[in-house]
Order: structure tokens, then C-alpha cells, then sequence
């Protein structure tokens, strides 16, 4: 019986943190519960078993975790998960100089709640107001541009 409750110490504590390594990344509860549970199944082994069993668990369980990391990390699943494509040319406010200037009016296209988004000579752009929430469909007017920051204010 012992033997079983080491060995399932070790499993459920190993799963947690290979979910943590490979699904869950940063220190979350599931890696922190993973490495007490480890913790607890090489003391159970100790006290029930001595140095040398407990010695023989610990190479076992080191022998074991380095063999599952390296199948997962060759396996693919790394690369199954990670993010392989870019978002080039995304970025909203890429325009050429002097295409949208201080004075300009345009429509407001979603909500400018401090930021968001307005069209000025058909195009969208990314605005900021200067502290007031603009509803959509409004008239607004560039009141500067700074650093490629378009700041903007109700038409008034």
C-alpha cells in the first residue's frame, strides 16, 4: 500500500507540473501543488522505506521526468502550441506624414473611451482623447499629433 501512495504522489505531482511546463506557463497553483505532492511522496518514501529506498525513488522519478521532457519537447508539442505566424503591417497608426494634420475632421468608429478608434479621409486610425468618452458615429476634430498619437475632442 505504501508503494502505491509513493507511486501516486509522484505521478499526480509530475502531471501537474508537465501541464504547468507545457500548458500552463508561469508559477500557478497546479506547479506549486505538483512540487509539494512530489515533496511529500520522496519524504513518504524515506520514512517508510529508508535512505536507500528513498535515494532509488528520487533517481527513478529524475530518470523518468528528464525521459517525459525530452519526448515532449521532441514530440512536437512545443511547437503544436506556439505561435508561428507574425502580424505584419498591423500596427493602426503606420501612415505617411502629414496625411491626417491638427484641424482635420472625422467620425468617430467605436467608442473613444480615453482610445479607440475614428476615420479621417476614409481611412481608421487609433485617436486618444483628451479625458472625454466619444460615442461612436460622432464628429470629432484632430486637436494635435504627437509622437504618431493623434489626440482628438468633439467637434464643436
Amino acid at each position: 500500500m505504501e508503494l502505491f501512495i509513493i507511486i501516486a504522489l509522484l505521478a499526480i505531482g509530475w502531471l501537474l507540473v508537465y501541464l504547468e511546463i507545457f500548458f500552463i506557463p508561469g508559477i500557478t497553483v497546479f506547479g506549486i501543488l505538483g512540487g509539494a505532492m512530489m515533496i511529500a511522496g520522496y519524504y513518504y518514501s524515506f520514512s517508510n522505506y529508508g535512505n536507500s529506498g528513498g535515494w532509488m525513488t528520487i533517481g527513478i522519478s529524475v530518470v523518468f521526468m528528464i525521459a517525459s521532457l525530452v519526448i515532449g519537447f521532441k514530440s512536437g508539442l512545443w511547437n503544436k502550441l506556439s505561435l508561428k505566424e507574425s502580424l505584419e503591417g498591423s500596427r493602426m497608426n503606420e501612415w505617411e506624414a502629414g496625411s491626417v494634420k491638427a484641424g482635420d475632421i472625422g467620425i468617430s468608429v467605436s467608442k473613444i473611451a480615453l482610445s479607440g478608434t475614428a476615420r479621417f479621409n476614409d481611412v481608421n486610425y487609433e485617436v486618444n482623447s483628451e479625458g472625454e468618452f466619444i460615442n461612436p458615429n460622432t464628429e470629432i476634430e484632430i486637436v494635435r499629433i504627437e509622437n504618431r498619437k493623434i489626440i482628438v475632442q468633439t467637434k464643436k
